[in-house]
C-alpha cells in the first residue's frame, strides 16, 4: 500500500469532518503547495464562492500558513489559524503525515458566524484527527 493518501481518503475525511458539527459549512483538503484536492459542503448549502475562487483561496491559505512557519523557531508550530469575516469564519489546520514535508496537507474549513471555532477545532476536529491516524496501513497523520 502507498504511504500517501489517495483522493478517496481525503474525500472520506472531508465527508466525516463536515458531519462533526452543524456549524461547519465547508471542508477542503489542500496540498502543501496549495492545490485544492477535495471539498465537501454542508447539505443544502449554497457556496459563497465558485470552485475557481475556492482554489484561489486554498493557495492563499497555504501560503499564509507557510509564511507563519518562518517564525516557528520562536513561536512554535502553527496548530491552526482562524480568520473572521463578515459572512463566515475560516480556519486552516496543517496536518503532517509522518515526517515528510511533501506529505503535509491542510484542512481548510468555514463555519457559521457566532460559532466557537477554537472549541470545535480543539475538541472535535483534533479529536477526530487523533482517532483517525491511520489513513492507510502505513500512514499516520499528526497536527503540525
Amino acid at each position: 500500500m502507498s504511504s500517501h493518501p489517495t483522493s478517496s481518503h481525503f474525500t472520506r475525511i472531508c465527508n466525516e469532518i463536515i458531519k462533526l458539527n452543524r456549524s461547519i459549512k465547508f471542508v477542503g483538503v489542500a496540498s502543501n503547495l496549495g492545490t485544492l484536492l477535495v471539498t465537501s459542503y454542508r447539505d443544502g448549502l449554497i457556496p459563497l464562492m465558485t470552485i475557481e475562487e475556492a482554489k484561489h483561496y486554498a493557495v492563499q491559505a497555504v501560503l499564509r500558513a507557510a509564511i507563519s512557519q518562518d517564525f516557528s523557531n520562536k513561536l512554535g508550530k502553527l496548530k491552526h489559524s482562524i480568520g473572521t469575516y463578515d459572512k463566515l469564519i475560516r480556519a486552516t489546520v496543517p496536518v503532517k503525515i509522518e515526517d515528510n514535508f511533501q506529505a503535509k496537507f491542510f484542512l481548510l474549513l468555514s463555519f457559521d458566524m457566532g460559532t466557537n471555532v477554537k472549541d470545535i477545532i480543539e475538541n472535535e476536529l483534533l479529536a477526530y484527527i487523533d482517532k483517525n491516524l491511520d489513513l492507510t496501513a502505513s500512514t499516520h497523520m499528526r497536527i503540525g
